[in-house]
């Protein structure tokens, strides 16, 4: 096992933590635990396709040689924290019996966003130190978008605009999938 084996199977086990919580969740609502709500579900999916990605791009360090223990931090910071985004959107109890998960969405919003931002700078700072990648390229204008997003989000209740901006991710993610399907 080389140095890159090693590091991949740390990554690999910390997205599968954050999959299991988004597929204990998913099993919680099929039991009739939990009741479903569909921007919830929506940003399920995203965060779930988010830790595939990291995976996937996590192996285009296989031929590195060398790790440094920053580098080494910043391949595995980002399914943390999407671990820990996983760990948010499901509860272990409703607050109140009639909720949906909509409505426990909206009251973790804020701990879900900072995650979320928190998420991105890191994905930008791996692009830039990781790939050697370019501090102003339109990837990276993208994020700030995204972060300038969230803030907004952390501090908004309004179902349409978390709708269009959860939209809009999805649309983006579509794009990254076809982009990056062909690299490997």
């Amino acid at each position: 096992m080389d140095v890159f084996e090693f590091i991949l199977v740390l990554v690999t086990v910390i997205v599968s933590l954050g999959i299991a919580e988004l597929l204990g969740g998913v099993v919680r609502v099929l039991r009739h635990e939990l009741k479903p709500g569909h921007l919830h579900w929506l940003w399920v999916l995203l965060v779930f396709n988010m830790q595939i990605q990291w995976l996937w791009f996590s192996w285009n360090f296989r031929d590195r040689g060398s790790w440094l223990f920053p580098e080494f931090m910043l391949l595995i910071a980002p399914p943390i924290l999407l671990y820990m985004s996983s760990a948010v959107l499901f509860p272990i109890t409703l607050a109140k019996d009639g909720d949906d998960l909509d409505e426990h969405f909206f009251r973790r919003r804020r701990p879900f966003f900072l995650l979320a931002i928190a998420t991105f700078v890191l994905f930008g700072l791996s692009h830039r130190f990781l790939e050697d990648g370019d501090p102003v390229s339109v990837t990276n204008v993208f994020r700030l978008v995204l972060i300038c997003m969230c803030i907004g989000l952390i501090f908004t209740a309004r179902r349409s605009i978390h709708w269009t901006f959860a939209l809009a991710i999805l649309v983006t993610q579509l794009w990254w999938v076809y982009q990056y399907s062909f690299a490997i």
